[in-house]
């Protein structure tokens, strides 16, 4: 019962994550127009390609939690859901600096936020060999 758990938890985390970044995040902007500098910079109001967006970390993120559950390898599925989170936890603590209203987070923040509690699900359940 506990791999069925963290199949669906980890593929539901995972298309939630991948799905977020084509969804606005903060005002008009989505998660692969935000450019992957800004969690380290600051925020700004460019947009970029997905080549150099959020959308890279994210995606990096989602192949080592995908291929831990294929593989059985518990901490590469931790891997990539700690890798969510910190992209998650670094905007979101960047977004705040500049202006402390949640209220201006829109759809795709939330579905990452989701998606990334479903993919720590998958690698917490995920029964070891």
């Amino acid at each position: 019962m506990r791999m069925v758990i963290a199949i669906v938890a980890t593929v539901a985390g995972a298309a939630a994550v991948v799905y977020s970044t084509f969804l606005p995040w903060y005002r008009d902007r989505q998660g692969r127009q935000i450019p992957l500098n800004e969690l380290w910079n600051g925020v700004t109001t460019t947009t970029t390609d997905m080549a150099n967006s959020l959308f890279v970390p994210i995606v990096v993120a989602v192949a080592l939690s995908l291929l831990g559950l294929i593989i059985g390898r518990r901490w590469m599925m931790a891997l990539g859901a700690f890798l969510s989170v910190l992209v998650f936890a670094v905007f979101l603590g960047q977004q705040m600096q500049v202006e402390a209203f949640a209220s201006q987070f829109r759809q795709g923040f939330w579905n990452t936020a989701g998606g990334c509690v479903l993919l720590l699900i998958g690698a917490i359940t995920r029964p070891s060999r």
